[in-house]
């Protein structure tokens, strides 16, 4: 049975064809012969028209007829087939058909032997040199034996014979010193190539270990712009692209459940003041609702291709955070447990020394006692005052605005690469006790969604109000708007409006849903009206105080 054959196997078992054509040197070898046989037809008509009865010579029209055929011949052989020393015979029958023209005893025809010397010198060693010249000597004393030669003539024809020797020699000389610059310079554009490979390999080894580690590493320029940063920087941050212009997912704060740092006070902020800091204690609240201890620290980049900047170190330490909390409440707990009982053996111990009726031993006995108990005491003391830690109140008395403007300034940049105005009517303050981290995730959300569902050249604006109880907070855009069907299912989760699929803009139909839990916690409202191709328009109510503890 035959076995199939596959056409791109056919292919690859065949021999490849040989070019015969159009390749550099059957266009080099054509030049030189184009130029011989376009002098000699110059020539020729020069001749027909200043000395016509040189053609009466049958050498002189051999001549022509020859370097004719030799033309035609050169450009229909295929020279790739062939090897470098057929190729000579073409400027050694250029030379013979010169010798036909130079029979007519005209020496000046001789000159036309500088093309075939200058095409040997040229390609070919100094011993094919001597060989033409030895050809075109025999040429001429062939004539010189078939006719008389004058002084003048003989002059002439050495001075010929010098003057292609001399031409040839230089040519020959020139035509080395190229091929071995020419060789110079592919060792160099190899040893370019391989250093090339080298320093490229290096990169890729560089650029691997600066996404594999674990330590966040992130450069900011002068500009306050982060223009490169490894996984664990990117992951922390919530960044996906550092070319995009959404601001982090991730926010910084002073202190766990504290404050959000204002924008002049982020560590890039710093950085791109060029300030230098070592293993600053930073909170991070990352997009994935979890809080996360960073000790960040900076130092000036070196000046060298790239204009320098300042080098982020974020180090996450969380894990030893927690352990240390851990700890801190194991102690506390140990301290407690054991201080109780303790207080018990001092306390009756002091009794039983106020007894007179104790025999001496026993009481040199209760006094031991005392003192190791005294002396237990005191190191509970110690552990306590050491390890004490506040008692968490996620509860502060805060600015809404204040809250409300960071988030303008964190979500400015993506608003104005979508061609989107944020007009912010805050004035005043608007005092309200919450937690501030909460209600910043509520504002982040609201404002969020406006500028992403708001088309180019929309504006979303804030504004507030209320009353001697409440604080509102009112964020309205000229977006896209959300039906009156999907409208009483816009708190559901994983519910998305037709509008904001129809739109193709990602999202997960959760942050309505958390920001409403959040609101609720805080004994507020949120309250959506929208009309579609209109705009949405949020109203945030929340009361000034409040008495009742808020739920984390």
């Amino acid at each position: 049975m035959r076995a199939e054959t596959t056409p791109d196997v056919e292919r690859l078992s065949r021999p490849r064809a040989i070019r015969t054509w159009g390749d550099a040197r059957s266009r080099s070898i054509w030049q030189w012969q184009l130029i011989v046989a376009l002098s000699a037809g110059t020539i020729s008509v020069a001749i027909a028209l200043l000395d016509p009865e040189m053609y009466a010579l049958p050498t002189f029209g051999g001549g022509l007829v020859l370097i004719m055929l030799l033309t035609c011949a050169t450009l229909a052989t295929p020279w790739p087939r062939l090897g470098k020393d057929v190729v000579a015979l073409v400027p050694a029958l250029d030379i013979a058909a010169i010798g036909l023209l130079y029979a007519g005893n005209d020496a000046r025809l001789g000159f036309l032997w500088v093309f075939p010397v200058a095409w040997i010198s040229t390609y070919y060693s100094f011993g094919w040199l001597i060989a033409a010249l030895g050809e075109i000597a025999a040429l001429v004393l062939a004539v010189a034996l078939h006719a008389p030669i004058t002084p003048d003539l003989a002059l002439r024809l050495l001075v010929v014979l010098l003057v292609l020797g001399l031409l040839g020699m230089t040519i020959q000389i020139g035509a080395r010193r190229t091929r071995a610059f020419a060789r110079l310079l592919r060792r160099q554009s190899a040893q370019l190539t391989r250093t090339l490979h080298r320093v490229e390999a290096q990169e890729a080894g560089a650029a691997a270990l600066f996404e594999s580690m674990e330590t966040g590493l992130a450069r900011v320029s002068p500009q306050g712009v982060v223009v490169a940063a490894n996984r664990a920087y990117r992951v922390l941050y919530g960044i996906d692209d550092i070319s995009s212009a959404q601001p982090a997912s991730a926010v910084e704060y002073d202190d766990y459940r504290g404050f959000a740092l204002p924008r002049e006070r982020t560590t890039a902020a710093r950085a791109a003041r060029a300030e230098e800091f070592d293993n600053e204690r930073v909170w991070l609240f990352d997009p994935n609702g979890s809080w996360r201890a960073l000790d960040v620290s900076s130092r000036a980049m070196p000046d060298g291709p790239e204009p320098a900047g300042i080098l982020l170190t974020v180090h996450d330490a969380t894990g030893a955070f927690h352990a240390a909390r851990e700890r801190q409440t194991v102690s506390s707990i140990v301290s407690h447990e054991l201080r109780n009982p303790l207080t018990a053996i001092a306390g009756h111990t002091d009794l039983l020394l106020d007894r007179e009726d104790l025999p001496p031993d026993v009481h040199d006995q209760l006094s031991v006692i005392e003192n190791a108990s005294a002396r237990m005491q005191r190191l509970i003391t110690s552990a306590l005052t050491a390890h004490a830690t506040p008692p968490e109140d996620a509860r502060a008395v805060l600015d809404l605005r204040a809250v409300a403007t960071a988030s303008v300034e964190a979500f400015h940049p993506a608003a104005c690469a979508a061609d989107v105005g944020i007009r912010s009517l805050l004035d005043g303050e608007l005092p309200i006790c919450g937690d501030a981290f909460r209600l910043r995730q509520v504002v982040d959300n609201l404002l969020g969604n406006a500028v992403k569902y708001t088309g180019r050249g929309g504006v979303v604006t804030l504004s507030a109000g209320g009353s001697d109880d409440t604080v509102e907070l009112v964020i309205a855009d000229t977006g896209i708007g959300i039906s009156a069907d999907d409208l009483a299912r816009v708190f559901d989760r994983d519910f998305r409006a037709q509008s904001a699929r129809d739109s193709g803009i990602p999202g997960s139909g959760l942050g309505m849903a958390i920001a409403r839990d959040i609101v609720q916690q805080h004994d507020g409202t949120l309250t959506v009206t929208s009309t579609i191709d209109v705009g949405t328009r949020v109203v945030l109510r929340l009361p000034r105080s409040s008495t009742e503890g808020i739920t984390a």
